[in-house]
Order: structure tokens, then C-alpha cells, then sequence
């Protein structure tokens, strides 16, 4: 009862929003599911506890089961306020850099979102997504400091000298997201998603595995987004164009394992969909669409 009670609740959720997205409703179950699976496992037999207590212990024994649950309750809506909380200054924080240079504005929620498709399409599991969006979502965050504003606001082509300041980023980010003690595994991934596969990257000219998977993958997203961008010296690239440059670059900039399974994967395409040039409305009517049906279907 309980398991097809779970069953019916989330892929009727899952099949709404996969509707609404385009997307795979399996694949939306298995992301949204897979990290609150021990939660529901928990709460499921919740139901018949309860009955149980009373009718042995009547009102004051099922009152007695109520007020530690309830307390676990709020712990698991505080924790997951905090979340919230955090997601959205980063988000503050990322949206105040991008404010700085007109071409880049809303280019690491960008990488973000194509990082966790790229992610997706390789077989990576529901915290590895969500994690590698985290890190690619920082990834420019160093250029906050203020060595970094006159050359974002130049117009004009840089010059070696700039460039090589502009290089100091990567590392300057890790330094940042190192002095968050919950971010700690994302130092590497930020640091590193310059890095090329053939060694030629920075800032340490890493090559091959050497390379954190987080920052080959969000090299890729990276490097997608510069190319489907409009850019005063030419038009975005169509995905014909982005996946014969991915192919050229294959084993040079790009990990040819990842290259292969991107390319080969159906969710190459949905990288390409107009509404993920900004992906944050999408995304916040998901939240927003499952939490209310999932709500509304276990009321």
C-alpha cells in the first residue's frame, strides 16, 4: 500500500512536469526521487504508526508519537530553508558579477544549467549533477574582485597583459569558494575548468584524468555557451557549427570520452532549446510545480 501509494504520488508529478518541460517523466523521477528516497521511505508507514498508538494508547499515546515527529519535521523544513538560503546568495552573489560586463550577463546560471545536462547525458547520479551545477555556477566567481571590473567593461580587444590577468580568475574563485567550509569539494572543479585535455590549459596544465571530471564537464558547458552567444565580432554558433567544433577540439581541449556521449546522446539537442538561454524561470516552476502536487497528491 504504502509503495504504490509513493509510486502513484511521484510519477503522476514526475509525468505533469515532464509534460510541461519536454523532458523524459523516468528520467524527472529518477533525479527528483533518488534524494528524498530515505525521507519518504520514513514518512510512508507514518500513517499506520499513528492508528497503531491509538488504538492502543488512545489520544495521549498517538499525542506522544506526534510531538517528536513534528519536531524531526520542522529540523528537515529548516534544513532545507537553509539550502534555500545558500542557493539563493550564490545565486546574489553571481548575478552582482555578472552585472559588471553586459556580454556575460546571466552566462554561469547558463553553464550551470548546461553543466547538469551534460552531467545527465553521461550517467552521472543525481549528487554528482547537482554538485558539478553547484561548482559550474561558481566557476567565475573570482572575477568579483576589482582587478578584473575595467577589463570586463572593456570594449575593445584585450591586450597580453590583460589576458594573462583574466587567466588569474580560475584561481581566484577557488580561493573564494575554499573559504566556504560546506563548498570544500568544489575547490578542484572551480579551479581546474580552464585546464585542456591535452595539457595545454591553466592554471597548472593539468591533462587527461588529471583533470577533475566536474571541470571537463563544465569546460564543455563552458565553451557551449561562448559559442551559442551573440558577441560583437559574430553570431551564435548553430548546433551544427558547436557540434563540428566540439569534434574538432576532441582530445585537444575536450575530454574524448565525455565528447562521444554528449554528441551521441539525445540530450545533446535540448541544450540548444531556446528557453534554456535563460534557465532559471524553467527551473523555478518546476520547484514550484512539484512541491505543490506532490502536496497536494499525499495530503
Amino acid at each position: 500500500m504504502f509503495g504504490a501509494s509513493f509510486l502513484v504520488s511521484s510519477l503522476t508529478v514526475s509525468g505533469v512536469i515532464g509534460i510541461s518541460e519536454g523532458r523524459s517523466p523516468l528520467e524527472i523521477w529518477r533525479q527528483n526521487t533518488m534524494s528524498t528516497l530515505a525521507y519518504d521511505t520514513f514518512s510512508g508507514p507514518i500513517i499506520y504508526l499513528f492508528a497503531w498508538a491509538f488504538v492502543k494508547w488512545g489520544s495521549l499515546g498517538a499525542a506522544g508519537l506526534a510531538l517528536p515527529l513534528l519536531g524531526l519535521r520542522q529540523l528537515h523544513l529548516t534544513n532545507l530553508q537553509l539550502e534555500q538560503v545558500n542557493k539563493d546568495l550564490l545565486e546574489l552573489m553571481v548575478r552582482a558579477i555578472e552585472a559588471r560586463d553586459p556580454y556575460t550577463s546571466g552566462h554561469s546560471r547558463r553553464v550551470q544549467h548546461y553543466a547538469m545536462i551534460i552531467a545527465r547525458a553521461i550517467g552521472l547520479t543525481g549528487k554528482q549533477v547537482e554538485r558539478i551545477g553547484f561548482a559550474a555556477l561558481l566557476h567565475d566567481v573570482g572575477k568579483i574582485h576589482e582587478v578584473y571590473a575595467p577589463i570586463l567593461r572593456k570594449p575593445e580587444k584585450l591586450t597580453p597583459e590583460e589576458r594573462a590577468v583574466m587567466r588569474t580568475h580560475s584561481t581566484k574563485s577557488a580561493e573564494l569558494v575554499a573559504t566556504v567550509s560546506t563548498l570544500k569539494d568544489l575547490v578542484h572543479p572551480v579551479r581546474h575548468h580552464h585546464e585542456n585535455w591535452d595539457g595545454s590549459g591553466y592554471p597548472d596544465g593539468l591533462a587527461g584524468t588529471e583533470i577533475p571530471l566536474a571541470s571537463r564537464i563544465i569546460m564543455f558547458a563552458d565553451t557551449i555557451d561562448a559559442m551559442t552567444s551573440d558577441r560583437p565580432y559574430r553570431k551564435a554558433l548553430t548546433q551544427t557549427q558547436v557540434r563540428d567544433e566540439l569534434a574538432k577540439f576532441r582530445g585537444k581541449q575536450f575530454d574524448p570520452g565525455i565528447c562521444d556521449q554528449l554528441l551521441a546522446s539525445p540530450m545533446f539537442s535540448a541544450l540548444f532549446l531556446p528557453a534554456q538561454r535563460d534557465p532559471t524561470p524553467a527551473a523555478n516552476r518546476r520547484v514550484v510545480l512539484s512541491r505543490a502536487l506532490r502536496s497536494g497528491l499525499t495530503t
